[in-house]
C-alpha cells in the first residue's frame, strides 16, 4: 500500500486525509477521507475518520482470518458497520461541541482485506477502482444528487461533469445520527491493483486517463506520483487524495 495527499493548485488548505495499515490485525486496512466544512473543520473531520476507523476495526478481538469464507465476510461487514457508526458519532459530537467545527463532515472510503477478497465501505463521492489485466473497473457509486440523476436516466455522465452540480452529497460521515454506507466486495486475483481517491483526482481525470496511467505498468510509488501530477497538470482545482494497493503475485513453487 502507498498513499499521498496533495493540496492541489487552488486551495489554501488540504482537507483530504489518508491512512494505510497493511499489517493491521485482524484485517489490513486503508482509509481515505475528503473533509468538508468552514475554516479548517474539514481537515478535522477527515483526520478523525482516518484515525478512528482503523482503531475501531483493530479493536475487534477475533482471530486473523485464514480464508475467504462467509463467516469471515460476515464478521468484517459487521465490524465495518460498527466502526463507521462509532466514527460518525465522534465526528458529529465534535462538530456540535467544538467552536469552529459546526457543520463539518467528510466523505470516507475504507478498504479492508480478507485473503482473496476486498471489502469496501463508503459514504460520499470518494471512489474505489480496480485494475485487472489491462482493464479499469469502478467499484463504487457516488453518493451525490448528480449520480442519482444519472442512475435514473435523467442526465448523461458527460452532461453531469459539465453541470457543476457533482458535489451535492446525499451521504457523508458526521452529518447525521445514523449512517448508511454502501458495502461492496471484489474477489481479488494476484496482480490486482486497487485505487482509492478523492474527487480532486476524478474531477480532473476521466476514467480513460486514469486507465492509461495504470497501463504504463509503473511501480506503485511512481504510479502514485503520476496520478497526482496528472491531476495538478489538468488544473488541480481541489485537494487530491490517493491510495494504491497491490495484490502480490503468488510466488512460483520451486522444485527440489
Amino acid at each position: 500500500m502507498v498513499a499521498r495527499t496533495d493540496g492541489g493548485k487552488r486551495r489554501s488548505n488540504n482537507e483530504d486525509a489518508v491512512g494505510i495499515h497493511p499489517d493491521a490485525l485482524p484485517w489490513p486496512i486503508a482509509v481515505l477521507a475528503d473533509g468538508m466544512g468552514g475554516f479548517n473543520a474539514g481537515e478535522v473531520a477527515s483526520a478523525m475518520a482516518t484515525s478512528l476507523l482503523p482503531a475501531a476495526l483493530q479493536s475487534y478481538a477475533i482471530p486473523t482470518p485464514q480464508n475467504d469464507s462467509e463467516k469471515e465476510r460476515t464478521q468484517l461487514r459487521h465490524a465495518l458497520m460498527e466502526s463507521l457508526t462509532l466514527t460518525n458519532s465522534a465526528i458529529l459530537n465534535a462538530a456540535q461541541q467544538t467552536p469552529g467545527c459546526q457543520g463539518m463532515g467528510t466523505t470516507v472510503i475504507t478498504a479492508a482485506l480478507l485473503p482473496g477478497r476486498l471489502m469496501l465501505a463508503h459514504l460520499g463521492d470518494s471512489r474505489a477502482y480496480g485494475w485487472r489485466q489491462g482493464q479499469l473497473h469502478r467499484l463504487t457509486r457516488d453518493h451525490t444528487w448528480l449520480q442519482a440523476e444519472i442512475d435514473a436516466g435523467r442526465m448523461q455522465e458527460q452532461q453531469g461533469r459539465q453541470s457543476g452540480l457533482g458535489h451535492l452529497l446525499t451521504r457523508a460521515l458526521g452529518v447525521a445520527r445514523s449512517v448508511a454506507p454502501d458495502l461492496n466486495e471484489w474477489p481479488l486475483l494476484p496482480g490486482d491493483r486497487i485505487l482509492l481517491c478523492s474527487d480532486g483526482l476524478t474531477d480532473m481525470l476521466s476514467d480513460k486517463i486514469i486507465a492509461s496511467l495504470f497501463a504504463q505498468g509503473l511501480s506503485l510509488p511512481l504510479l502514485l506520483t503520476a496520478l497526482v501530477n496528472a491531476a495538478n497538470n489538468a488544473g488541480g482545482h481541489d485537494n487530491i487524495g490517493v491510495v494504491l494497493i497491490e495484490v502480490p503475485h503468488t510466488p512460483a513453487l520451486c522444485n527440489s
